[in-house]
């Protein structure tokens, strides 16, 4: 199990109330028992809609109360265990296969809903051996709902009584009169449950506002002592997610009216546009934007689809706007406050609350919400009656760009923006030129450019260097700077066909390759000590000035991603 942090979420079983603290009011809370990494988020009415319209669809009703809790768990994809009265009801998950969302149930909180169908009843002499450590197998049903299908997700009663849950291993119109497993059982046992208490947000709220405030001072503390320690230039990093959002307000409170910066990758969501320009606007904060513009689109065609383990587009549409906007408005360096939380993955929670990232030269990061879990922020920022991203409330619980491939296939089934189709083709044409199966694209193994463990399609993408030094002859000779001097490129021949240096072959091939592949990122920007390097026609250009330290050939994308 993946754990990045305490699990710090508790139930006052008096109240009903979860709480991030141990005690409620004298009384001892209860410790709520949830998967790792445990960044527990609020389900919010178009979540709570959304799931009881799943559990409805299976079992025939449902009951979701006011305040609900999710927490995202390790999956194939989208997967959340849904808190309900203090206790994990079940998972919220989206199968790739069947392109459908699903709820796996617990019997528990089968137990509280009107079951109508799903169900299968077993033969008493089979009940014992169920609530023990067997499946059900098709001699011991006695009764079953026949529009089961194999593969969903069902209720296994005694009589009208609930003890298990699990998966139908065949259809319910088989399960009578055959032979073999009728029931793959996930969770067993009986329980006398009822419906807990009403609660409201305001009352959540008001149960952790002590809590809330000791983070907050804490975070306040950290930007003040960051500020006086690093004493240069400091500014807000926005991306219009909610953790940017509450290091915004905590900058405010702690007395610091800082910029803005926000790096639109050209592929944002409009709703997330609309949100920058609002917060700017509306807390009066100097909103400065660096603009990727069209390098995306650009770029897709020498690398081809961004992935998880390919991120090209992360330092193309971001980190090298990063450095253009921090090169322009914070020459002398930068410290940014960055909404990082180490509950979010592995990587973030090894930086710590402050790092140096490689890409960018001349910013330090800080995270004053580093150990905030999404519970932490949600009541921070409904405490202050902020306005947050309207996507938060179309079932997203992180905002990135729209074709981001760290996104679940169910993030894309929620919502498509208006240029999916053009990538979709992007899409197709790259499987076309390496022969991939149409599932690469339908069950988004686009997303891995070396194929995951749970994929059972096969495929293998390799790319070759390709130079094409035919009309690239002034871009070759300029970059050629970077070897040295007039008498080493000298030495150093190229024709259509063949690249020759009498030295460090390598290098000169990495700096043709360079030359001819440039995106005009600008991420070369920030490793040039001495600012002889310029963007001109979405290209980058040497001037003179270049010392052949070759800085510039670390990290830049076209060498690092080909």
């Amino acid at each position: 199990m993946i754990r990045l942090g305490r699990l710090a979420l508790y139930h006052c079983n008096e109240c009903n109330i979860p709480l991030l603290k141990k005690s409620h009011e004298g009384m001892e809370a209860k410790h709520v028992a949830i998967t790792p990494p445990g960044d527990v988020r609020p389900a919010f009415d178009f979540d709570r809609r959304m799931i009881g319209d799943v559990i409805k669809k299976q079992f025939g009703s449902s009951y979701m109360p006011s305040v609900v809790l999710l927490n995202s768990i390790p999956a194939i994809d989208r997967s959340d265990e849904v808190i309900i009265d203090g206790r994990v009801a079940g998972n919220f998950f989206y199968d790739i296969f069947r392109q459908r969302f699903y709820f796996q149930v617990r019997p528990w909180y089968a137990s509280l809903i009107d079951i109508k169908k799903g169900y299968v009843v077993a033969d008493n002499g089979a009940v014992d051996s169920i609530l023990k450590t067997s499946n059900l197998m098709a001699p011991g049903v006695k009764e079953v709902d026949g529009e089961i299908k194999a593969g969903d997700e069902v209720i296994v009663l005694n009589g009208g009584e609930v003890i298990a849950t699990g998966r139908a291993r065949m259809d319910g119109s088989k399960m009578i009169g055959s032979r073999g497993m009728a029931v793959k059982i996930r969770h067993r046992g009986i329980e006398m449950v009822e419906k807990g208490e009403k609660i409201t947000w305001e009352q959540v709220i008001k149960a952790n506002e002590d809590v809330i405030n000791s983070y907050e001072t804490k975070a306040k503390k950290f930007i003040g002592n960051a500020i006086k320690k690093y004493g240069r230039k400091a500014a807000i990093s926005f991306s219009g997610g909610k953790d940017s959002l509450a290091t915004l307000l905590l900058t405010m409170e702690a007395g610091y009216d800082l910029p803005l910066i926000f790096l639109n990758t050209g592929l944002e969501f409009d709703e997330t546009i609309e949100h920058v320009y609002y917060v700017a606007s509306h807390y009066g904060a100097n909103l400065i934007e660096e603009k990727a513009g069209d390098v995306f689109w650009r770029a897709i065609k020498f690398f081809g689809p961004p992935a998880r383990d390919y991120r090209w587009c992360c330092k193309t549409c971001k980190m090298g706007p990063a450095v253009r906007l921090i090169k322009k408005n914070f020459s002398n360096g930068l410290l940014s406050f960055i909404g990082q939380r180490r509950y979010e993955s592995e990587n973030r929670a090894r930086h710590g609350d402050t790092w140096f990232n490689p890409w960018i030269s001349n910013q330090i990061a800080v995270s004053p919400i580093q150990n905030w879990t999404a519970l932490h922020i949600w009541l921070y920022l409904f405490m202050k009656r902020a306005k947050w991203n309207k996507l938060y409330e179309q079932g997203f619980y992180r905002i990135g760009c729209w074709l981001c491939p760290s996104s679940n296939m169910a993030d894309f089934k929620l919502k498509k923006h208006e240029d999916w189709q053009i990538f979709e083709e992007q899409l197709k044409n790259f499987s076309i030129k390496h022969n991939l199966p149409e599932k690469w694209i339908s069950l988004g193994l686009w997303r891995w450019r070396r194929k995951p463990k749970w994929s059972m399609i096969d495929y293998k993408i390799e790319e070759k260097r390709e130079y094409k030094i035919k009309g690239n002859e002034e871009r070759i000779k300029n970059f050629l700077k970077i070897v040295g001097d007039d008498e080493r490129i000298a030495n150093i021949k190229i024709d259509e066909n063949k690249i020759y240096a009498e030295k460090e072959q390598n290098l000169v091939e990495d700096v043709v390759y360079k030359a001819i592949n440039c995106m005009g990122c600008g991420i070369c920007l920030s490793k040039c000590p001495k600012n002889a390097i310029y963007i001109e026609k979405n290209k980058a250009w040497l001037t003179d000035d270049c010392i052949h330290c070759r800085q510039c050939m670390n990290e830049c994308p076209v060498i690092t991603f080909r």
